[in-house]
């Protein structure tokens, strides 16, 4: 994972995370807690892609790579009908459930 990080782009990401990084600290600081949220997005994204960058092609060194963990690609497929036959369920009534406990009162 060293050898990965020592790579062009990990001084890029490190610049990235340290910039958000700051800007969540200046935000906290001047109490807009919007843009700190905002920026501690940001800091933990840059964090992750350089994990997942550091780590390619393999999930766990060295054993299992990206490739020889797929699944077949039938199995693909129909997780891919599974999940979006589940959203056209689940969305609707995520949508109902902000509706009802996010609106305003009347009166």
């Amino acid at each position: 994972m060293y050898h990965e990080l020592t790579r062009w782009w990990a001084p890029v990401l490190l610049v990235w995370t340290s910039l958000f990084a700051g800007a969540a600290l200046i935000a906290l600081w001047l109490r807009r807690f919007v843009v700190a949220r905002l920026a501690a997005i940001g800091q933990v994204t840059f964090i992750l892609l350089g994990w997942g960058l550091a780590q390619y092609p393999n999930l766990v060194t060295p054993d299992v790579t990206v490739t020889s963990a797929a699944a077949p690609e039938f199995t693909l497929r129909l997780l891919v009908i599974a999940l979006s036959l589940g959203a056209i369920v689940l969305l609707p009534s995520l949508a109902y459930l902000f509706y009802v406990f996010k609106r305003r009162e009347r009166g």
